[in-house]
């Protein structure tokens, strides 16, 4: 399965899953916010040698991350045979299942850097009149490999040694010192998207009551997935029909950031909270567009653990 910017939710169901997923966002922020002065910074730290030796090592580290795909058949046999059931709690099948998910992914590190190279930095290819290949400049493939390795060695983590690790984000840490500080919130946002900024600062200075009450509401929405389902599908269309894609997902990527700011982890976000967080951040980019019907089911869990805005 690929990354798209279309699908920003499901990168960041995977992100929200990964030790250091918060760091590939804020890789991937920057790159969304890059232009051509950006990338002339970016692309001033690449070394084609020093990275090819280091993606032999990330080849086999991506290789040891289970898909979701693969892992299906573990969860239906540890179903069959009871083993999310013991004899003291019962059935704890939910449970089981999430910590048979939380440490797969939907897609891959090489999804990641395609969805830098092709997704993000779409607008530096251009198409020759003759109809072959799209192009690009050397500087913005320099760029796109900085901007691509450094989200993959926070992707991978700990899976990859440190020597390797430090060689793929050094020249991003190098170049962004030479940057403007990310933005808190999407750029481009009018007084109807308001509600994005206070979901994004609600959610970074959460205490353990809030997370305690979002864990209790996450569990209680699942009975109601269908209507929820149906919900983010209509808020998925109002943002690809009115060219929002782009600020809807430098708005899950900054949720991203910001469920790991408030102390959720990768157990929250295999067990459903992340479904909550980035159903409420797609309404409130397109609150303006959405009907009040289908507004209110994406953001009836966040209200219900914090009240109206």
């Amino acid at each position: 399965m690929h990354y798209s910017l279309v699908s920003s939710p499901v990168l960041g169901f995977d992100l929200v899953r990964l030790p250091a997923g918060d760091s590939a966002a804020e890789v991937l922020l920057r790159a969304l916010g890059s232009g051509p002065r950006e990338l002339d910074v970016l692309a001033a730290q690449h070394d084609p040698d020093v990275r090819a030796r280091a993606w032999r090592s990330v080849r086999e580290a991506a290789r040891s991350v289970p898909q979701i795909t693969d892992l299906l058949g573990q969860v239906a046999d540890g179903l069959a045979a009871g083993a999310f059931t013991d004899e003291v709690s019962g059935p704890r099948v939910e449970a089981g299942v999430v910590r048979v998910l939380q440490g797969s992914t939907i897609a891959d590190a090489d999804a990641l850097v395609r969805l830098v190279h092709h997704d993000v930095l779409d607008w530096t290819w251009s198409a020759p009149l003759d109809g072959g290949p799209r192009l690009r400049t050397e500087t913005a493939g320099r760029a796109a490999d900085v901007l691509a390795d450094a989200a993959v060695s926070a992707y991978l983590g700990d899976r990859l040694p440190d020597g390797v690790r430090r060689v793929l984000a050094s020249p991003y840490l190098h170049a962004a010192r030479d940057l403007a500080p990310l933005p808190s919130v999407p750029e481009g946002l009018g007084e109807e998207q308001a509600g994005v900024r206070r979901v994004l600062e609600r959610l970074a200075r959460l205490d353990g009551t809030d997370r305690a009450c979002l864990r209790a509401v996450a569990d209680t929405h699942r009975a109601g997935g269908g209507e929820w389902a149906s919900a983010v599908h209509d808020a998925s269309w109002a943002v690809h029909l009115s060219g929002r894609v782009r600020t809807a997902a430098a708005a899950q990527l900054l949720a991203v950031r910001a469920f790991r700011a408030g102390g959720l982890d990768a157990a929250d976000g295999a067990g459903g909270l992340w479904n909550v967080v980035s159903g409420v951040v797609h309404a409130e980019v397109v609150a303006d567009l959405l009907s009040g019907d289908t507004r209110a089911v994406l953001l009836r869990p966040w209200v219900a653990a914090f009240g109206e805005a």
